[in-house]
């Protein structure tokens, strides 16, 4: 008995069912698949194509983070201005406290932003502000008894630092009742209630302002009957007990630096620019000294986030466009060797990591930077390492950093930095663009009757001046054409001239050229993303339109084959009848 093989079964989209080559015992299904298995070879090539494309999109996108970390790394390094000096890592400080009697950190807490100048203050506290505070006498009931039996009933009003109201206690009402009371008006009085339970049948009231020092001091006074008084909260309708007060209210008392200062509160936010200081004890004739200097810290840790952010990137190029030197074959991960955006992103790091801060002089004390490699940070030598994925990265001499960061750190800054100085101090840089590089501004300010109507200006630029130049005005603002902006504090009654001058630092060179890189429109790495994905869609649309083609044909070849399966069917029909007739002639002769 022989076997059916259902792969030689065929069904049309007419729902024929045929078994291939019953006549021909011609596997015409096999054939047809082979035929268009090779008329869709461009296809599969196509699709190939796509594959491709898909490690190389993935492998860019990967490559756009690590030079997104990067240009994360540069946001303190590159000169971004703010009124507070907050983006300026290199304007950190830090803050050393010493006592000559108990610990200065039990005596006073004092942190600093950029904004603080690095100096010297000495501290002596002789008073902390304190709350106002004060009791009623203890009653002889217990906290939720009805205590009005006690001291009446009646209206008083609450003064404090925040304002007065009033507080009305009715017949029945319990100490926790009058505090309630007393609470649900403290955000308009600024005084606050709490019961104290002194035993099962005796209570106090607490009274207490919310803010400390004298201007927040408390008041009271009895309108109708005599509650307080009667709770022993007031000697008079306004006077306050004296023997019932627990804490005067008192303003916080220092000398700084010899100078007597008061404040109503234990928090100085005004004192000095920069600093915020919190009291936390008074010891008169104790000396607390507070040194506040630059955090050299915060700026090295930057600098080495920067070094390992740029090397992530280069060494991920490096895996990326690796080719045996040997055997000059192209390793398995090199999906991005050729690709002209990761050549044009490689070229440019190591351009600007290589290249001189512009318009910072290199004298000969050395006391200015203008290269990497005079601050430590400098390319790994060709051959220096077996490990194919660091080359050309950078290595850091922390020595030599160190080193740089603490005898010369406003140099270090400027290597990095975009600067602007200022001859005149009514003329400040409040920001720069891409377009903003090293040079020269000689401004002509023409203002007068308190407005600025108009600045001009000459640029010099490598030696070169190009003069009159209109700055555009808005206010006391003032804008280049190349993107510098200035802010004018004068009266602005009279004419007034001010020459600025910029350097552009390696870390604002290198900000720059990365978010061009990373521009969502026009960025090297979106735009090469951007093409491998038009391509990925034009291939699967030609393949597409083969495999709806190559579905056609294949019918028509199987509708072909199908008819060849029949006209053999019926020729071997008529064969047979053909053999029996001439069969049967015999047999009758």
């Amino acid at each position: 008995m022989s076997s059916l093989n259902l792969n030689n079964i065929y069904v049309g989209e007419n729902g024929r069912v045929q078994l291939s080559g019953g006549s021909s015992n011609i596997d015409f299904v096999d054939t047809v698949d082979q035929m268009i298995a090779a008329r869709r070879i461009p296809a599969d090539n196509l699709e190939k194509r796509v594959e491709a494309n898909d490690e190389k999109i993935a492998a860019l996108k990967e490559l756009q983070t690590l030079v997104g970390t990067l240009k994360d790394s540069m946001a303190n390094l590159y000169g971004a201005t703010s009124f507070d000096n907050s983006k300026n890592i290199f304007e950190s400080k830090t803050i050393f406290a010493s006592s000559d009697g108990t610990s200065a950190g039990s005596l006073i807490g004092v942190a600093a932003s950029n904004a603080a100048e690095s100096g010297s203050y000495t501290f002596e506290i002789d008073q902390v502000a304190s709350k106002h505070k004060l009791s009623s006498d203890t009653q002889a009931v217990a906290a939720s008894a009805d205590i009005t039996g006690i001291t009446g009933t009646g209206s008083f009003t609450v003064t404090g630092g925040a304002g007065s109201s009033t507080v009305t206690v009715a017949a029945g009402d319990s100490l926790q009742e009058i505090r309630d009371k007393i609470n649900n008006i403290k955000d308009s009085t600024g005084v606050q209630a709490s019961v104290v339970k002194v035993s099962a049948t005796e209570s106090t009231i607490i009274l207490t302002s919310t803010e400390e020092g004298v201007d927040n001091r408390m008041s009271f006074s009895d309108d109708s009957g005599n509650v307080l008084q009667s709770l022993g909260i007031l000697s008079d309708p306004t006077t306050i007990n004296a023997t019932n007060v627990i804490d005067d209210g008192n303003d916080a008392m220092i000398q700084l630096d010899g100078i007597a200062v008061t404040r109503g509160s234990n928090e100085f936010s005004d004192l000095i620019d920069g600093l915020s200081i919190s009291l936390y004890d008074a010891e008169p004739g104790t000396k607390v000294t507070i040194e506040v200097e630059q955090d050299l810290n915060q700026a090295k840790t930057a600098i080495l986030d920067f070094v390992e952010a740029y090397n992530a990137v280069q060494s991920f190029i490096n895996d990326k466009t690796y080719v045996d030197p040997t055997t000059f074959k192209a390793s398995d991960d090199a999906v991005l060797l050729g690709n002209s955006a990761v050549k044009s992103i490689e070229a440019s790091l190591q351009q600007i990591a290589g290249t001189f801060a512009d318009g910072v002089t290199d004298r000969v004390d050395k006391d200015d930077y203008t290269v990497l490699a005079e601050v430590g940070i400098s390319f790994l030598g060709y051959g220096a390492t077996e490990d194919s994925s660091l080359e050309k990265t950078l290595e850091v001499d922390e020595t030599a950093l160190n080193e740089a960061l603490l005898n010369n750190p406003s140099e270090v800054m400027e290597l990095f930095l975009f600067k602007g100085t200022s001859d005149n101090s009514d003329v400040s840089m409040t920001g720069f663009s891409n377009k903003t590089g090293a040079a020269t501004y000689d401004f002509n300010i023409d203002a007068a009757a308190g407005a600025i109507n108009g600045v001009t200006y000459d640029i010099t630029v490598n030696g070169v001046t190009t003069a009159g130049l209109t700055a555009t005005v808005t206010g006391s603002s003032i804008v280049t054409e190349d993107g510098l902006r200035l802010f004018y504090s004068g009266d602005k009654n009279a004419a007034d001239t001010a020459s600025v001058t910029t350097t552009n630092g390696i870390g604002s060179q290198l900000y720059f050229a990365l978010d061009s890189m990373l521009d969502d429109e026009n960025g090297t790495l979106t735009q090469a993303i951007a093409d491998l994905e038009t391509q990925n869609t034009s291939y699967e649309d030609k393949v597409g339109r083969i495999d709806e083609s190559l579905a056609r044909q294949r019918e028509v070849l199987m509708d072909k084959f199908i008819a060849m399966e029949a006209a053999l069917s019926r020729m071997k029909n008529i064969q047979s009848s053909l053999d029996e007739l001439m069969a049967a002639g015999k047999e009758s002769s």
